[in-house]
Order: structure tokens, then sequence, then C-alpha cells
């Protein structure tokens, strides 16, 4: 039996599947892989992540927190923010933007920056995508790297 979360979350994933032309009922993570494998063909330089739909994962804390939003223009029902899409950090409401890592930890762990000195700037692909740096010489590292792994 589908419940309301249930419900906001489906209709939400059809409706930004859609905005990206996927096949109805695809699914946002098919979508993303199917529309990241056509890039990496056709494309001369790397994929843009932020060019790709959402995963799945990310659209339905979106999708709660636009019908949460809806519900508090409306009047309507008390709901809990936390229980749908945002969470308390510091004292604030924050969104939840995702509860899945960004990509299996093995390729994690492989992901390298090529910053010649230390990473302390949005310049470092690391740092900007909230990754913990790996590249030689990094400040943004909790520990030192062998590069000869």
């Amino acid at each position: 039996m589908l419940t309301q979360m249930d419900d906001v979350i489906s209709a939400g994933e059809n409706i930004i599947s859609s905005l990206y032309n996927g096949a109805p009922y695809e699914g946002l993570n098919v979508l993303r892989y199917r529309k990241f494998a056509a890039r990496v063909l056709t494309n001369k330089t790397c994929v843009q992540i932020h060019t790709l739909p959402p995963t799945s994962n990310a659209a339905s804390f979106h999708s709660q927190r636009a019908y949460l939003q809806m519900k508090m223009w409306m009047n309507k029902d008390n709901l809990n923010p936390c229980e749908w899409g945002w969470k308390v950090a510091n004292g604030n409401l924050v969104p939840v933007k995702c509860t899945m890592d960004a990509a299996p930890s093995k390729l994690l762990n492989i992901i390298r920056c090529n910053c010649k000195t230390n990473c302390d700037t949005k310049r470092c692909t690391c740092r900007k995508n909230g990754l913990e740096c790996k590249g030689t010489g990094c400040t943004n590292s909790s520990k030192t790297v062998d590069m000869d792994d």
C-alpha cells in the first residue's frame, strides 16, 4: 500500500524524468546513466555532472520539499519539515540533498585532482564537489596518499 510520501516521491520522479525527456516510468537512475553514456560517446570534453538528471535519491528529497512548500502555501496540514526533506543543522533547517555517496567507495578512493599546490580554493575539483582530496601536497585531505597505490 502506497503512502502519501510514496505518492509524492513517485509523482516527483515522473515529473523530473519528463523534464529531461525520459521514457515514461524509466526511472531517474536509468535516465541519468543513459544521458551520461550518450554524452561520453559524443563529447570531446568531460561530462559536466550538473547537466545530468538528479538521482532518484536526490529527487525524492526535492519532491518532498516541494510538496511541503505547497502545503504551507495552502495553509493545509501542519507537516513536520524534518519528515519532508529537511534536517536541523546548527539550529537551522537545511535541505537534505542526498543520503547516498556520490559514487561507489572504490571509485572515490582513486579520484584525484590535478592541483600543483595546496587545494585551498574552489578551483580544486575535489573541494568544489565536496570530496576529500587526494592530490599531492593537498590541504583538503585527512591523510597522505601514496601515489604508487
